[in-house]
């Protein structure tokens, strides 16, 4: 979070002027900074990063406002506002979305205008100069992808003589953005070089480019060459040979909670700190206030648990032993991502929740935050803009594409399906399933669970439950075992010893258990998969593995039938449970919605501008 430690000075310097209204203003007079110097210039950069921290942005309005409403995940709010594709023009979310997306650009198109200074260090300069022409390309991608046509500006000096700037076709943005990525991975540092993912590094333009380049391949633009060229950049993070998937799904968020770099994992961050009640802007409001684990206990962390997953998600997972009273995974990332619990009272109790569609989101937990004391509605915890294991699914997605399930694609998607279900690495292995060997009988209350003589029942990783049918009543129904977080990469060389232990007072006995391990083949893809068929494993995994991140509602978008899918997820969810509330952005949904609509505050003084369609 060190870059944050320029905020104030770039505050003052151009974050109040009217520069960031420069499409949508009347002249104004403006005295530009002058960049003068390595640490002026640097003092500029952080301004350029600061956006990206933004209530407008990732702080709020992409994971929350944009993003929380697909066939994955939603919000429990029943408001009838953007999450649920009811916006007009005049939003007020998407204005501020579309106008601080600009404040951003124009920032860089002030450092790119100072940052060619032959007095100054050249490699220095050329460090700067890379990540301001990579944050410009990034800023207009967000816009060309959300809202199509835009108006593109490369200048820190628009013509004040002419504010009516008209969009321009999205083919020519993106070219520009591609032309501006490809020049400042020449320019920035390798990830090595780097303390944490804060910082743009060549993985992360590298990276930025494979999602750029797959976005063009699909829809609208259908530029199915650049399917070839998203597996040549996504290549290029592999063979770097600087990243890596961590072994343990759930420490890769528990890293974010506590202020932990992991660049080898976690290529490029939005860099969250501070507190609300501090006075400080750089939180963010989608873990508290919006999304986490339901909590009123100001020491684990409150969140209202506004955001939650779909059965759909559930469904995704592999399930195993579905007679079972809870139905048991060897994909650890199901009950990483989805809670199975709420925290109830003051202190939080733990508390079982059954309902598969109310569950909340499970990905970031607040009880890890290394902040303390809490803050009551937001959080600090990083957010992740490219991970590795976004990268090998693009490189899975993209190779098959241009050559088919080869073995290259194969790979990529087993290492991100392997690290899931706990099984990177060689060596000792997860527990998989506690089986029932003989029900016992007798039994008022459930039996705690021994694993190696230790009672797993007591720290919350295995819970055995009670027939609930008459015929074998005081029998046991089944084992549910949940790893702890943090050591889903730990395991056993060998099957532990389960024992199951009557309670104190209660006179069942003879139940018997046995635990079996995951494999690493239990993870790996069924082989001889057609085109169709892998792309379709692809689309889940990606659904599994980066649910919450902001990736499902650009994806089902570039895949062709946005629309289409909502409307078959809502029709789907109704008849599995659902209710009309939990498919609200699925019923207001339209073509419409693939693009956002220009802000008409912006349409209103800049007179060149026009309308999506739909508005």
């Amino acid at each position: 979070m060190k870059i944050r430690n320029y905020l104030f000075a770039i505050m003052i310097g151009i974050g109040s002027t009217s520069c960031e209204d420069f499409l949508d203003t009347e002249p104004t007079n403006f005295i530009a900074p002058t960049y003068t110097s390595i640490a002026e210039l640097e003092t500029g950069l952080a301004g350029v990063y600061d956006v990206l921290g933004s209530q407008a942005m990732y702080g709020d309005v992409i994971p929350y406002w944009l993003n929380v409403s697909t066939d994955l995940e939603y919000t429990n709010t029943g408001q009838l506002n953007t999450t649920a594709y009811i916006y007009t023009p005049a939003d007020a979310q998407i204005t501020n979305f579309w106008k601080t997306l600009y404040q951003g650009i124009y920032r860089a198109n002030l450092v790119l205008a100072r940052v060619d200074n032959p007095d100054l260090d050249q490699t220095a300069l050329n460090k700067i100069k890379g990540q301001a022409l990579f944050l410009r390309a990034y800023y207009y991608f967000l816009l060309v992808s959300n809202f199509g046509d835009v108006p593109l500006q490369l200048t820190d000096k628009p013509d004040i003589n002419n504010v009516n700037v008209p969009r321009t076709p999205a083919k020519e943005v993106y070219e520009q953005i591609i032309k501006d990525m490809t020049e400042a991975e020449g320019l920035v540092e390798e990830a090595a070089n780097l303390s944490g993912g804060g910082r743009v590094s060549r993985s992360a333009v590298q990276g930025i480019l494979a999602r750029v380049c797959l976005t063009m391949a699909g829809s609208p633009v259908n530029d199915k060459s650049k399917y070839a060229e998203a597996l040549k950049w996504a290549t290029k993070v592999k063979e770097s040979g600087m990243h890596a998937l961590n072994p343990d799904y759930s420490s890769v968020f528990i890293k974010y909670a506590k202020d932990e770099y992991d660049i080898r994992e976690s290529i490029w961050e939005v860099e969250f700190y501070g507190l609300l009640s501090a006075g400080l802007q750089e939180y963010t409001y989608y873990v508290g206030v919006r999304g986490g684990i339901r909590s009123s206990d100001p020491e684990l962390g409150r969140s209202n648990g506004q955001v939650l997953a779909t059965k759909k998600l559930y469904d995704l997972y592999e399930s195993i032993c579905t007679e079972c009273y809870t139905i048991s995974s060897p994909d650890m990332r199901r009950d990483w991502n989805i809670a199975t619990f709420t925290y109830a009272g003051t202190p939080g109790v733990r508390t079982p929740n059954p309902d598969l569609w109310r569950r909340t989101m499970g990905k970031w937990r607040r009880e890890y935050e290394a902040l303390s004391p809490k803050d009551a509605s937001v959080s600090a915890q990083n957010f992740p803009i490219l991970r590795y294991s976004d990268v090998l699914l693009m490189l899975a997605e993209a190779e098959n594409e241009v050559n088919g399930p080869t073995a290259i694609a194969y790979d990529a998607i087993n290492e991100v399906r392997r690290r899931g279900y706990g099984v990177l690495n060689e060596g000792n292995k997860p527990i998989k399933i506690i089986g029932l060997t003989n029900r016992g009988a007798g039994y008022t209350l459930a039996p705690d669970v021994y694993i190696n003589g230790v009672n797993a029942t007591a720290s919350g990783r295995a819970t055995a439950y009670l027939s609930m049918s008459v015929d074998t009543q005081g029998q046991v129904a089944s084992v549910y075992y949940e790893p702890k977080p943090g050591e889903f990469a730990s395991g056993y060389a060998a099957p532990p010893t389960i024992t199951l232990v009557a309670k104190a007072g209660d006179a069942g006995s003879g139940a018997t258990a046995v635990a079996t391990l995951t494999e690493q083949a239990d993870a790996d893809l069924q082989a001889g998969l057609s085109k169709d068929e892998f792309f379709q494993v692809v689309k889940d995994e990606r659904a599994r593995e980066l649910c919450f991140e902001t990736a499902r509602r650009p994806d089902l978008i570039r895949w062709g039938n946005f629309v289409g899918d909502m409307k078959n997820y809502m029709t789907w969810a109704l008849a599995n449970g659902a209710a009309q509330g939990h498919v609200l952005a699925q019923t207001n949904v339209a073509e419409r919605n693939t693009l956002l609509p220009i802000p008409t505050y912006d349409m209103s003084l800049n007179k060149a501008l026009t309308q999506n369609p739909g508005y």
